[in-house]
């Protein structure tokens, strides 16, 4: 689904200079560890924004699927969300509550409550993401027009099921929104409450040339454009509007630089900035970069591969690692938090929530436990 994100102009723009070598961050070791009763744990989970408490799916030996909330560590309360899915996708924690994603053909998400009911179910959608301000759980459908054009389903609901937002968005052929006056669609932006979108320029009939274009924000739920700014720069807005679109799902996101050389940070504000990791950029695997929001942070992690190193069990000095870093997105400053050793380079599903970091990964048996971490 193409997205793209709201104005701000770039500046200071430049690829990120390989780090002098440093030793390998610190190894983390585990403060907890999270298994299933009964049954098998699934590979799905989450905790909420404090990391009181994580939410994990259980298959139990009778057949029932159960979302397990507690503190980690702590006693859990079990409930059964057999009725809803047999085979869930992901959780997203928000506001004491919890959306059980299904992907059975098509994706929803069930809203499950803190005494663990479920209070209601969305309709189906393409993707999903939580939004932080406002703080809603946000579900996006994009299908192709008869005509040619693109119809965007967008549905936002409150932590506690309210809906807050239920609104298609038509795109014409031409990329101008339907019912819009002429704008452009360019992308979505905060959470897809928002579009970036472009007029076109005035035209002065006594010199006979048009104006540079202006570029607004055009409210999805009341289908308006807001007022229009002229960017110094165009040619760096545009880049800014492309970068900042991979996850507007965030007030700021790192992506990769031109040539994967390094990493960047776009916004917040009017920034683009590459991102100093303090740590030889070449040890990384540049497409494993995972991040989430956590407060007013971004955690990340890169999956390291530094052949030079002995291969081991969980406990050695390894080849393989997940590290993990803090980011400040006003300062732009990387703090490294420390890495965990890996066996090999499959993906390892993390959550993160206050302090703590959960990853999952295979025990002997095949089956799933997570491995608490504080930072």
């Amino acid at each position: 689904m193409a997205r793209t994100s709201m104005w701000f102009v770039v500046s200071g723009l430049s690829l990120l200079a390989a780090a002098s070598a440093l030793a390998a961050p610190k190894q983390l070791k585990p403060s907890g560890k999270v298994t299933a009763s009964e049954g098998m744990l699934h590979d799905a989970f989450a905790f909420d924004e404090s990391g009181g408490k994580l939410a994990t799916i259980q298959f139990t030996a009778k057949g029932t699927v159960q979302l397990v909330v507690g503190p980690p560590g702590g006693k859990p309360r079990a409930s059964d969300i057999s009725s809803f899915t047999a085979t869930p996708e992901k959780i997203l924690g928000l506001g004491g509550h919890w959306f059980v994603v299904s992907n059975e053909g098509q994706r929803r998400a069930a809203i499950v409550d803190g005494s663990g009911h479920i209070r209601r179910t969305t309709q189906s959608f393409d993707d999903c993401e939580v939004s932080m301000s406002p703080k809603a759980f946000v579900a996006v459908s994009e299908k192709n027009e008869p005509s040619g054009g693109r119809r965007f389903t967008i549905q936002a609901y409150k932590p506690d099921g309210g809906t807050l937002m239920l609104q298609d968005m038509v795109v014409e052929g031409n990329g101008t929104v339907a019912g819009g006056g002429g704008v452009t669609f360019l992308g979505f932006t905060n959470s897809h409450f928002a579009a970036m979108v472009e007029r076109p320029g005035a035209y002065n009939r006594k010199t006979d040339a048009r104006q540079p274009p202006q570029f607004a924000l055009w409210d999805v739920k009341s289908g308006k454009a807001g007022p229009g700014k002229t960017p110094p720069k165009l040619e760096n807005f545009l880049e800014y509007v492309h970068k900042r679109g991979e996850k507007p799902d965030q007030p700021a996101v790192i992506v990769l630089a031109e040539g994967q050389k390094g990493y960047e940070l776009v916004g917040p504000g009017e920034k683009v900035r590459p991102l100093n990791l303090t740590l030889p950029v070449q040890d990384y695997d540049p497409a494993s970069l995972q991040q989430r929001q956590v407060g007013n942070k971004v955690v990340f992690s890169l999956l390291a591969d530094r052949p030079g190193r002995k291969k081991g069990d969980m406990k050695e000095e390894t080849r393989f690692a997940l590290d993990f870093f803090s980011l400040d997105p006003g300062s732009g400053k990387v703090s490294v938090i420390g890495e965990i050793g890996l066996p090999d380079k499959q993906p390892y599903p993390w959550s993160a929530g206050g302090n703590k970091i959960a990853v999952s990964r295979k025990t002997a048996d095949g089956n799933h436990e997570i491995l608490i971490y504080s930072r």
